[in-house]
């Protein structure tokens, strides 16, 4: 195995939490990481990962000033 694979295989065993989730708990979790920490690496990832749109979000709880700051960096649509 080459050593790209093998980095490639290495963050996919760390970020496996994310890989067993719903995506109704993706939503859960992304909205309570925006509300402690806005510019949260873990809730973008969430976000990236399950295409998640900015009225998903606000549905589910998030404040608007969080999901317009990551509408700006992502294309929540």
């Amino acid at each position: 195995m080459g050593k790209s694979k093998q980095r490639i295989m290495g963050r996919g065993k760390n970020l496996s939490y994310m890989y067993d989730m719903t995506r109704h708990q993706a939503i859960d979790f992304v909205v309570n990481e925006l509300m402690t920490k806005p510019k949260s690496i873990k809730a973008k990832k969430m976000i990236s990962l399950f295409g998640l749109h900015a009225e998903e979000l606000t549905e589910a709880g998030a404040c608007y000033e969080s999901v317009s700051n990551i509408e700006n960096i992502y294309s929540l649509h």
